[in-house]
């Protein structure tokens, strides 16, 4: 497996030379912590001017090199999302896990907690899927709803 460093000095990750390639590699750092381009572009314009169109552009570039996710026959997964509160704001972190495998499929961050966000999510998770599994869900109606819409088997089981 390549290491970042590795992938980003690849040819073509990073075609042009107008920015120096530490402030590329800095923007997908910054990136991959803040989740925004106007923020990461903002950020780094404090050291030497971007645009949030470069910072997408750079993203994109250095995605397409990352390995996929491999595909797995999955029998069973759980998921689940939390809250966390980070400077006044929340974020919701949804997980999938193989629990045959206890391993960890998918985790994303959203500013918001709905049917939508989570329907979203399930169709991510089962793009690692090469079947459809059964899920493991709690109450909540924002997942039951998006399960039952993309026609999955579910159960219901109180996580601690």
């Amino acid at each position: 497996m390549q290491s970042v460093k590795e992938i980003v000095k690849e040819p073509k990750v990073f075609e042009r030379n107008k920015v120096p390639f530490e402030i590329k590699v800095l923007s997908i750092a910054t990136y991959i912590q803040t989740s925004s381009v106007r923020r990461t572009a903002k950020i780094l314009s404090e050291i030497h001017p971007v645009s949030k169109t470069s910072v997408w552009n750079w993203v994109k570039k250095f995605e397409e090199k990352l390995p996929i996710t491999e595909k797995k026959v999955r029998n069973l997964v759980a998921i689940d999302e939390t809250v966390v509160k980070a400077n006044k704001k929340r974020y919701y972190i949804y997980a999938a896990i193989d629990v045959e495998r206890n391993e960890l499929i998918l985790m994303r961050v959203y500013t918001t907690r709905n049917y939508l966000t989570t329907k979203s999510f399930i169709k991510e998770v089962l793009e690692c899927c090469e079947n459809k599994p059964r899920f493991v869900v709690d109450k909540a109606p924002w997942l039951i709803d998006a399960l039952k819409s993309l026609n999955l088997e579910y159960e219901h089981q109180t996580f601690r």
